[in-house]
C-alpha cells in the first residue's frame, strides 16, 4: 500500500513570467532534510536529501528533467551546501510576463521517490498544469472549463524539459480557448499594449524568499589509522589532515574540534574518491580511458528495422551503464566504465548518422551527442591532470544523454524522410566534439543509402546483357550463306534425278 505522499512547497523566484527563473524547495521529510534549486531556463536541477549523522545524497541534471528517484551521490554535508549556494547564485535576469496568473508548484516525496507537479490559471476557464512522469520527463495538460464552450476538453504533450514542456503548454492554450479571443483573455493588456501600459504598468509580484538557507547541516570528522600514521576524514572518507605514528590523541582532537565547527575545516568538493571511496587509501589511481577518437565507430545502419533495434540496444546499454556507476562497480572500475561509455558514445553517433534520419529531432539527437561527448572529454583530461573527477555523474550524464539521442535518432528515422546529398552541418558537430579536436577530420563526401542497394552507373548495362544477348540476331556470312545455298541446290538435282525428272 501506497503511503500518502509528503509535500514541499514550491518557492518560484519570477512566477509571473512565462518561464520561471528559479525554483526552490526545503523541508523536513522523506526520514530527513530535502532541498532542491531548478533553474527551468538552464535546464539545471539539484536535489539534496539529508540524513542526521550521514553523508549527504545528491541528485543533479542538466536535461531540465525533474528528479524521478533518490538521490544517490554521497557528498560531504558542507560541500552540498556549498553545491546548493551554487546552484541558486546569480539568477537569470527576468523575462517576459504576458500571460495571466502565476506559477505554483509542489514538491513530492512517495515512499522515497521524488515527483513534481506546476499550476498556472491562465484564463477563467482553463489551468495550464504540468507533472514530472516515472522517468522524469514534463507532461504539460490544458483543461478548459465546460461553462464558456460547447463542452469540456483537455490535451496534453510531453516533452524532455520543464522550459519545452512550458512552451508546448502555452501552444495548447491558444489551440484550445482560440473560440473564445484566446489573445485578450490569456494575455496580460499592459504586457502586450504600450498604450494601455504607460498609464497602468504592470507590477511584478513579490519575490519569493529563499527556503534552502534553512539547510545547514554539520559534517563529522573522524580519525583513522593508517601505514604511515592518523589520518582525519570527513563523511565520505575523503581526508582533510595528517598526523604522524604517535600523533592519534592530535588526530582525535582536531576531528572532535572539526565536528563541533571549532576549526575551519576545508570544503570537501562534490567528487567521487576513486582512489580511496571507502577511506583506504594506497590504491593506484584510476587509469586513462582512451580518447574518443581512438575508438572505433560501425557504419550507420541504413535499413529501418536495424535502426529501430540499434536504437533499443542503445537505450539499454545506457540504462545498463548508469545503473552500474552507481553499484560498487563505479568506483573500483570507473575507467573501465568510463571507456565503455566512450564506445557507448561512438555507437550512438553511428546511429544519428543514419541516412534514414532527418529534421528536428536529428539535430536534436546531434546536441545530445555533443554534451555527451564533452562530459567524456572534461572527465578525460580532469585524469591526465591528475585530478578525481566524479566519475558517477559524469556516466549518469552521458547515459541520459546517449539514452535521448537514441529515442530521438529512432523518431528522426521512423518519419521516412531522408535528403539525398551532403550530410547535416550537425553531424559535422558531433563529430567535431568528439574527434577533431584530437586530429583534423577527413572531408565528408555526400551519403547515399545503401538500401536497398543501387548499381553504379556503369553497371546497368552490364545487368541487362543476358536479355539482350538471347534475342540478338546471328551475325551475317556471306561465302557461308552461299556454300549452304548451293549445297541445298545439289540435293534437289541429285533427288530429282533418281526420280527420273530434271531439275
Amino acid at each position: 500500500m501506497t503511503a500518502n505522499p509528503e509535500k514541499f512547497r514550491l518557492n518560484i523566484v519570477g512566477a509571473d513570467e512565462d518561464v520561471p527563473r528559479v525554483l526552490l524547495a526545503y523541508g523536513r521529510g522523506c526520514g530527513g532534510e530535502v532541498a532542491f534549486v531548478m533553474r527551468p531556463r538552464e535546464a539545471t536541477a539539484l536535489l539534496v536529501h539529508q540524513v542526521k549523522k550521514e553523508p549527504a545524497k545528491l541528485w543533479r541534471t542538466d536535461l531540465g528533467l525533474a528528479p524521478s528517484h533518490a538521490p544517490e551521490l554521497d557528498a560531504d554535508p558542507a560541500a552540498a551546501v556549498a553545491e546548493i549556494r551554487k546552484m541558486k547564485a546569480s539568477p537569470p535576469p527576468a523575462g517576459p510576463a504576458t500571460l495571466k496568473g502565476k506559477w505554483a508548484g509542489t514538491l513530492f516525496c512517495t515512499d522515497g521517490t521524488p515527483s513534481m507537479r506546476l499550476d498556472r490559471k491562465v484564463a477563467s476557464y482553463g489551468t495550464l498544469k504540468l507533472a514530472s512522469k516515472a522517468d522524469g520527463r514534463w507532461s504539460a495538460t490544458f483543461e478548459r472549463a465546460e461553462k464558456w464552450f460547447s463542452k469540456a476538453k483537455q490535451e496534453s504533450v510531453e516533452r524532455t524539459s520543464l522550459a519545452e514542456a512550458i512552451q508546448a503548454g502555452m501552444g495548447l492554450v491558444i489551440g484550445l480557448v482560440s473560440e473564445a479571443c484566446s489573445f485578450r483573455d490569456t494575455r496580460r493588456r499592459n504586457a502586450v499594449d504600450a498604450t494601455y501600459a504607460v498609464q497602468h504598468p504592470y507590477t511584478p509580484p513579490k519575490e519569493a524568499k529563499d527556503p534552502t538557507g534553512r539547510y545547514q547541516p554539520r559534517s563529522s570528522f573522524r580519525a583513522i589509522e593508517q601505514a604511515d600514521g592518523w589520518v582525519v576524514i570527513n563523511d565520505v572518507g575523503a581526508m582533510v589532515a595528517a598526523f604522524g605514528k604517535r600523533e592519534k590523541g592530535k588526530a582525535e582532537k582536531h576531528a572532535s574540534a572539526l565536528t563541533r565547527g571549532k576549526v575551519n575545516a576545508p570544503v570537501a568538493t562534490v567528487s567521487y574518491d576513486l582512489s580511496s571511496p571507502y577511506g583506504l587509501t594506497g590504491m593506484p589511481g584510476p587509469a586513462l580511458a582512451p580518447p574518443l577518437s581512438e575508438i572505433a565507430a560501425p557504419e550507420p545502419p541504413a535499413c529501418p528495422t536495424s535502426v529501430a533495434r540499434i536504437a533499443s540496444a542503445t537505450e539499454k546499454e545506457a540504462a545498463a551503464l548508469q545503473e552500474l556507476s552507481q553499484s560498487l562497480w563505479g568506483s573500483t572500475e570507473a575507467p573501465e566504465l568510463l571507456a565503455r561509455a566512450g564506445k557507448l558514445l561512438r555507437h550512438a553517433e553511428a546511429l544519428v548518422k543514419s541516412p534514414l534520419c532527418s529534421g528536428k529531432e536529428q539535430k536534436m539527437a546531434w546536441e545530445d551527442l555533443r554534451r555527451g561527448a564533452d562530459a567524456y572529454a572534461q572527465a578525460r583530461d580532469a585524469i591526465a591532470r591528475g585530478e578525481k573527477p566524479d566519475i558517477v555523474t559524469t556516466l549518469r550524464r552521458i547515459s541520459e544523454r546517449v539514452s535521448l539521442a537514441a529515442a530521438r535518432a529512432a523518431k528522426s528515422c521512423s518519419a521516412g524522410q531522408q535528403k539525398i546529398g551532403a550530410a547535416p552541418r550537425s553531424s559535422d558537430a558531433i563529430a567535431a566534439g568528439i574527434t577533431a579536436r584530437e586530429r583534423p577530420k577527413p572531408a565528408t563526401v555526400p551519403m547515399q543509402p545503401v538500401w536497398p542497394p543501387s548499381a553504379p552507373p556503369q553497371a546497368a548495362p552490364t545487368a541487362k546483357a543476358p536479355k539482350v544477348r538471347k534475342a540478338k540476331a546471328p551475325e551475317v556470312d556471306p561465302a557461308k550463306d552461299q556454300a549452304l545455298v548451293n549445297a541445298f541446290a545439289d540435293a534437289i538435282k541429285q533427288a530429282a534425278q533418281q526420280m527420273g525428272g530434271t531439275a
